[in-house]
């Protein structure tokens, strides 16, 4: 029980010590001309490695509230790639049951969360 509980926390204690509440400079890796209306979210925290679009200019943010309808549709690259396009998202990311992910929020990245057999179960953001 305990070994299932480790990672759990873990991945707890580096949300935590991320999200200390403190601005990021505009010197740092993921500067952005303005803050994203997503950061007040609960889940979000430091953006890292955004190649997507240039510092200084205008960045496209994700949204999935139109996608709902499609989830129950298996994820295939096709569907996949048309949902990426769809949501104005530059990345998109696939969840499996039981995978270990990174907790950042990117509001230009979109997530989809599958089951076992790779049928959608969730469309979100971040």
């Amino acid at each position: 029980m305990i070994r299932k509980l480790i990672p759990v926390l873990l991945v707890a204690t580096l949300s935590a010590c991320a999200n200390t509440g403190a601005p990021r400079s505009s010197s740092s890796a993921s500067s952005s001309s303005a803050s994203s209306p997503a950061a007040s979210d609960s889940t979000s925290g430091a953006t890292y490695g955004s190649s997507s679009a240039p510092s200084g200019s205008a960045r496209k943010t994700c949204d999935a509230s139109a996608l709902q309808s499609q989830i129950g549709q298996k994820a295939t690259e096709s569907v996949t790639e048309d949902l990426r396009s769809r949501s104005g998202a530059t990345k998109v990311r696939i969840l499996r049951p039981g995978q270990l992910v990174t907790m950042e929020y990117n509001d230009t990245r979109l997530n989809l969360i599958v089951d076992d057999k790779d049928v959608m179960t969730a469309i979100r953001c971040g």
